[in-house]
């Protein structure tokens, strides 16, 4: 694709800007998702050694709540 378009009379090739904004969102939402996998892994690390904690001390966690 090109940014300028020979059809259009600005010039400006509306799917080539469309691309670039698609582009530019599916960078920013993987950025979130990796971000938010990271403190998901965080969490679940935290629960481990919480769930260890009250284990160890003899109290029982129910398997839902």
């Amino acid at each position: 694709m090109k940014d300028n378009c020979p059809f259009s009379e600005s010039g400006k090739c509306e799917i080539w800007i469309d691309h670039q904004i698609l582009q530019y969102a599916l960078e920013e939402a993987e950025e979130l998702a990796d971000a938010n996998w990271t403190e998901i892994k965080r969490l679940y690390a935290r629960i481990d050694q919480l769930t260890a904690v009250l284990v160890d001390a003899g109290i029982d966690i129910p398997e839902e709540l």
